[in-house]
Parts: C-alpha cells; structure tokens; sequence
C-alpha cells in the first residue's frame, strides 16, 4: 500500500509552509513516527513524522512552499 503524506495545518489562518529540510532521503526506509522532514511556518518550525513505516519518495524540494493538505512524500509499506 502506498500511503500519501500530507501537510498538516500549523494552526489557524496559515495555508502554506515551507520545506526547511528532508531529515531523509528519497528511497530511504524510514520506521512510523521518525521525523522526516522540518518545515517552516509564519510561527514555528515543526517535523513532520512518518505515518507508516516504509520507502519514502519525495515530492517537494527543499525551499518549496506547499500549501497546507497537499502531498509532500510517499510512503510505500509493502517494500
């Protein structure tokens, strides 16, 4: 099964953030709850844990700003 990561919203009225930094790299195979990437807000610099242990494939760049709900990584647990 592949499992879509998405931005969580930081809080109210923010829609975008930042990708500060991957803590990992794409095809890296990362355990549930480990940390794998930091990103930026207007507010706050949070992590953003795996939701599944699997192989990760990234979908943003560092420096990319993603609006809050869109799809950052995949998670494939089947690997």
């Amino acid at each position: 099964m592949i499992l879509e990561m998405k931005v969580p919203s930081p809080g109210e009225s923010i829609t975008e953030v930042e990708i500060a930094q991957w803590l990992v790299a794409d095809g890296d195979y990362v355990e549930k709850d480990q940390a794998v990437a930091e990103v930026d807000s207007d507010k706050a610099t949070l992590e953003l844990p795996a939701e599944v242990s699997g192989t990760i494939t990234l979908k943003a760049e560092e420096g990319d700003a993603i609006a809050v709900g869109a799809v950052v990584c995949l998670i494939d647990t089947e690997e």
